[in-house]
This record gives structure tokens, sequence and C-alpha cells, in this order.
């Protein structure tokens, strides 16, 4: 690594560390103020501030990281640029037989580095914490209500829907539960006053107890509900583990599922985003289909951006800082704007399949970032 490679690498990580902690810092202040009193009451329960403060906001610092990188990258490198070229220094490397493509290479391989860094962080680090990231102040400890979403099941097509869930007792108020006529063509539907999310044991898999069931009035004719030699939904008048008036309902539905829903899917690895595409539903939005392709080229992209920006930067003659600003600004909104575009047009099927909405923004800006890249040779 020569003089000129070390040089441009700590002028690049440092404009970047500046960015990445001035975010933080401004997120951090705003967020916290914004939450004080709730964090107060949190704050003897987690074992004080320090502790509460490091489970509640490292999680949000992971993720802002995953977000934000990808345009610091490029504000920082667009700044390094610019600050060379106000001091005389491109010219003088360009006078020195040096490329400017050559010499912006420390910060393409850094640039490269931090986008890796991106691409652990998301598929490691945010699943891992993805429990606590849907997490408000309001309900940290498990503690509050949250609204039930419709869940269906991803093997029966059993649907569940729900008044509210209770967070802290792990439980459905007014739970409701629709059966396909492929399970059932008496009995296609149980409502009852309240349900429990139950795991595995010895007895019964994974699922649902509905409590105090009101539809059907009387559970005296109903009967468990076997598929392949698989109960799907228990009777109490087959099993002695359940009380007269209670129905078991296996389901791969979790309590996180049914109260976070696609916010938590968010923050999945890229096979189990594979393996929620690949599950047999009976129904099922292009939403997940386009979000996984999303995640496979999102690193592609990243670096397009940058690609694209740095040409833009070093032909700015003006050496002004905010015409960088606005290089920068530019280049992040119009490639935002066609990547949101292009995933609803994939969301909504105006575009079949509906993956390949994803890989528009390839499309149209990779030629662009090769032909811009081309220049500085």
């Amino acid at each position: 690594m020569t003089i000129l490679d070390r040089y441009l690498l700590f002028l690049f990580l440092r404009i970047f560390a500046v960015c990445f902690t001035s975010f933080v810092g401004l997120f951090l202040i705003i967020h916290l103020f914004s939450n004080l009193d709730e964090l107060a009451e949190l704050a003897e329960p987690c074992g004080g501030w320090p502790t509460l403060l490091a489970e509640f906001y490292f999680p949000r610092v992971a993720e802002l990281f995953d977000k934000m990188a990808a345009v610091l990258v490029l504000i920082s490198a667009i700044f390094a640029v610019n600050m060379m070229q106000k001091r005389r220094e491109l010219l003088a490397i360009e006078a020195g037989g040096i490329t400017p493509l050559r010499a912006i290479r420390p910060i393409i391989v850094a640039a490269l580095c931090i986008i890796g860094l991106t691409v652990a962080n998301r598929e490691m680090v945010i699943p891992a914490l993805k429990d606590r990231l849907v997490r408000t102040p309001q309900n940290w400890l498990d503690q509050g209500t949250a609204d039930m979403l419709v869940q269906q099941d991803s093997e029966t097509g059993i649907r569940f829907r729900g008044k509210e869930i209770w967070l802290a007792e792990k439980q459905i108020i007014e739970p409701k539960v629709q059966l396909p006529a492929s399970l059932s063509s008496r009995f296609n539907r149980l409502t009852a006053v309240s349900a429990s999310f139950e795991s595995a044991d010895q007895t019964h898999p994974a699922g649902i107890r509905l409590q105090q069931v009101t539809e059907p009035a009387t559970l005296a004719g109903f009967r468990s509900i076997v598929v392949e030699e698989n109960p799907v939904v228990y009777a109490p008048s087959d099993v002695s583990w359940l009380e007269d008036d209670e129905v078991f309902v296996v389901s791969d539905v979790s309590l996180e599922e049914a109260a976070f829903g696609n916010r938590l899917a968010l923050y999945r690895t890229t096979p189990e985003m594979m393996a929620a595409v690949r599950k047999p539903r009976t129904w099922f939005g292009n939403n997940q289909r386009v979000g996984l392709h999303v995640r496979v080229i999102q690193p592609i992209l990243d670096l397009t951006l940058l690609l694209l920006g740095l040409p833009l930067a070093m032909s700015n003659s003006d050496r002004n800082i905010f015409v960088a600003a606005g290089i920068s600004f530019a280049v992040v909104g119009a490639v935002s704007i066609v990547t949101l575009a292009s995933q609803s047009l994939g969301t909504y099927n105006l575009i079949q399949p509906a993956a390949l909405s994803a890989w528009i923004p390839l499309l149209v800006f990779v030629p662009l970032a090769a032909l811009s890249m081309g220049r500085l040779k």
C-alpha cells in the first residue's frame, strides 16, 4: 500500500466515521427524549440505565448502519474527493501520471469492505436481534397489547384472527379460526373468548389453544380433524388434556408473527426468506418474492450507487462543497425513486414475473455506472 493509498483511505474512513457518528447521535437524542418517560420506567427492571440503553439501542444502531451505510459511503467518497480537489491534490496526482481511476482505488476497496460489513450485519447481527427491533418502549418487557394481524398457517391453510394480543400473557382476545372446506365441511369456523400460544410437548405439537369456545355452541359432536394421520385440530372428546370447552389447533404461527407481522419478516436472513417463499400457501403476496430478490441484489446496488456518484464528483470543476452535496443527494434520490417504483410494480403484479422488478434498478444504473467509470481511465 502506497502513501497515497493510505492517505486516501484514512481520509475516506475519517469522513465516514464522522458522518455515521453524527447520524447515530442525532437519532439517539431524538428517540431518547421522545420516549424518556417510558424508558425511565424500564430502567430499574432492566438493571439500570447503562444496561437498558445498550439492550434497547444497540439493535437500532445496527439497523441504522444497514440502512445508511451505502448512502454514507457515497457521501464520504464524494466529500473526500472534493477536499482533494480544493487542495489541488488530485491535479498533482494526475500530473504525476496516475489516472483518476487508480487514485480512487483505495476508496473503492474501503467501500467494498463496508458493503461486506453491511451484508454480515444484515445476515447475522440483525436477525439475532429481531425480537428487540420489533418492540417499543411500551411493550419492551412483554407488557401491553398489540393488534392481532390476520395469519394463515403455511401447511393447513387455517386462518387466525383476533381482536388483540396480550403480550405478557401470550393470549389472543376474541380469537376466530377459519377452517378450509377441505378440512371440515360441517365445522368451518371456531370462535372463543380467548386463546393462548403453546409450544410443542409430549402430548401435542406447537399450536393455539382456544379457551371457552362459543362457536360451535356445543362441542358434543365435534371430533378431532386428522390429515394424513397427523392431527390438525384436537377436540376435547378425543384427548384428556383439554377441558370440555377447549379446542387445540396445530399451527406454526408464533406470537411474534401474529403481533408484529411484516415488521418481523424484514429482519429475517436470506435462507429464512427463501424458506418462506417455498412454503405451500393458499394465499401469497408478491412482496416476499420481491423482497428476497432485493436482498440478493442489495450489495451490487450499493456499489453501483458509489460508482455512479464518484465520477460526477470528480468532474466538479468548481470544487464547491455544496455542489458535491447536491450530487450526492441527486444520485441517492434517483436510485431510490427508481428502486421504489420498480418494487411497487412487482408488488402490485404490474410486472410478470414479479421478482423481475427488483432487478430493474440494476438494468438501469449498472450500464450508466460502467460508462461513468470508463471516463476515469
